[in-house]
């Protein structure tokens, strides 16, 4: 099934309008990546469970899985700390729930977040280690 020149266009058209929006978009968080870096250190600055959790989120790992690797890797949180520091998470705006495994929420970075790369900005500026 072919599709009709106009409709193909059109399409065209819209792809090329996305892709400049979200140029626009990026470059916009790259001129404000102070303000960004702001948010972050102030919604992680004191809470070491925050920022370890902060950096162990993916996108693919439920919490769940998140709290059995943290626990297996000698760096576990307790259970009702890990959930305190996945909601300040979310209010603070730096990620985002995206489904669920199990009845275990999977939460995500902002993409702002992934695209200012504030992962690295967490471990060198905010003195972490990382992942061990």
């Amino acid at each position: 099934m072919s599709i009709p020149t106009e409709t193909h266009e059109r399409i065209t058209k819209l792809q090329k309008d996305v892709e400049e929006i979200k140029e626009e978009l990026e470059d916009d968080w790259h001129d404000r990546r102070s303000q960004y870096e702001e948010r972050v250190r102030r919604v992680l600055q004191g809470d070491q469970h925050c920022t370890t959790l902060y950096l162990e989120i993916n996108g693919v790992r439920s919490l769940i899985e998140i709290e059995r690797d943290l626990a297996r890797g000698k760096r576990g949180i307790p259970h009702p700390s890990l959930w305190r520091a996945a909601l300040r998470l979310v209010r603070g705006g730096l990620v985002r729930e995206t489904g669920t495994k199990g009845k275990s929420p999977v939460y995500s970075k902002k993409p702002w977040a992934i695209t200012l790369d504030m992962e690295t900005y967490v471990r060198t500026k905010m003195n972490q280690t990382g992942k061990e």
